[in-house]
């Protein structure tokens, strides 16, 4: 009787431990295409590389993330962006972006493409929230 009823309790408990890893692997194997993707063939917006001409090959450079702080009252210098193209995207907090005699406030969020004809400055109006900036940029590899 023991083991009758032990039989009983191991199969059902085996076929739920195998439905349910079977429903675990489902989830982890990858698609065979996309599933659920809005704008994938969308370009919000291009960096022409032409312009900036990039000197040698295109292995001779890096494609660089970076997350840059700008503390309450900060700034980054002015600077050119000739050899040098990025796309920049504010994450935290706000700054004031100057190009010549034009001024704009970017909010978290807002985007900005850097061309070769792009040269500006920043700075944070905030005296108490620190700001932030996804940065991305072609830069030439360190030798």
């Amino acid at each position: 009787m023991t083991f009758r009823a032990s039989k009983l309790l191991v199969a059902p408990l085996l076929g739920l431990a195998f439905s349910l890893s079977a429903s675990v692997n489902a989830a982890d194997t990858p698609p065979g295409k996309p599933i659920g993707l809005t704008g994938t063939a969308d370009a919000v917006g291009l960096v022409d590389l032409a312009p900036h001409n990039l000197s040698g090959a295109v292995g001779d450079y890096d494609l660089r993330a970076r997350i840059v702080g700008v503390a309450p009252g900060g700034a980054i210098h002015s600077h050119p962006h000739a050899g040098r193209p990025g796309i920049v995207r504010v994450t935290k907090g706000s700054v004031i972006e100057y190009r010549g005699a034009t001024k704009r406030t970017l909010k978290v969020g807002e985007f900005w493409f850097e061309n070769a004809d792009t040269v500006h400055w920043f700075r944070n109006p905030s005296n108490a929230e620190a700001a932030e900036l996804w940065v991305v940029d072609l830069v030439p590899k360190k030798k």
